[in-house]
């Protein structure tokens, strides 16, 4: 056997020219294939377009950078490289929705995608969960019952990340110990989030934005330079969701609509 199949790897006699299982030109390297970026079947590397999900596999570079382009500049943003972990660059982000009825990404400090967040339909109402590109779970984020408005966010593994305490001046934050580290303190236009010390962690903001004839806030997190936040780096995304959850729009409205109104 000195031929073989580049999508199942079987091997095959030399005489034979295509896999009767796959259907696919057998190659006598099989090392000399082609991976669809779009559905991880492997193809002979003379081939132009993956028989699967007819995607091309080896696309123009310069159509690429121009499709890109066209993407940022319509003010949208792509996902995140699979082999970098979400938040590589720490829990810097903003939360938003990339159309009008759209779930809640969160947009890294990069610009791009980081994580989505599912929900009901695209109320941003417990319990919400924020998954990883590949749909793994990242953290939960549920109502937390002994308190009144106080959401408490899990891992993957189930373990608490953090507990977020609404309050009529911001949001008390109690690590995954349930010991207090920080407070979300409201100020003239923005949130501090401080350290039980009294030193100013990060801000925590929104705003109100307009996309497709729909209105939603949009919220972001800024670390100070130089300070380590006391909870975990999910934690941290997670308070930027619970804030969504206790101090924003439940969901998006139409353009024009009176105040609080919910969309269609």
């Amino acid at each position: 056997m000195n031929r073989w199949c580049p999508s199942c790897r079987k091997g095959w006699p030399a005489e034979r020219v295509v896999c009767p299982d796959c259907l696919v030109d057998l190659v006598e390297d099989p090392s000399a294939t082609l991976r669809c970026r779009h559905c991880g079947r492997d193809w002979p590397a003379n081939m132009a377009s993956c028989p699967n999900c007819l995607a091309e596999l080896r696309p123009d570079p310069v159509k690429a950078v121009e499709a890109l382009q066209r993407v940022l500049s319509a003010g949208g943003h792509l996902y995140r490289p699979d082999d970098v972990p979400p938040f590589a660059d720490g829990p810097a982000c903003t939360l938003l929705r990339r159309s009008g009825r759209s779930s809640l990404v969160f947009i890294g400090s990069s610009g791009l995608v980081e994580a989505v967040v599912d929900g009901t339909q695209d109320r941003a109402t417990p319990p919400l969960t924020c998954r990883n590109h590949d749909g793994s779970v990242l953290f939960r984020l549920v109502v937390y019952e002994p308190a009144a408005r106080a959401v408490v966010a899990f891992g993957a593994d189930g373990a608490a990340l953090a507990t977020y305490l609404g309050s009529g001046r911001g949001i008390a934050v109690r690590d995954e110990t349930s010991a207090p580290v920080a407070s979300l303190v409201r100020r003239a236009d923005r949130f501090d989030l401080v350290e039980t010390g009294g030193t100013v962690l990060a801000e925590v903001g929104s705003v109100e934005a307009e996309i497709d004839g729909w209105v939603d806030d949009q919220w972001w997190l800024q670390p100070a330079i130089g300070t380590r936040l006391p909870v975990r780096r999910l934690a941290a995304v997670g308070l930027v969701l619970a804030a969504k959850v206790l101090y924003g729009r439940p969901s998006p409205t139409r353009a024009g609509s009176p105040e609080g109104e919910p969309g269609e």
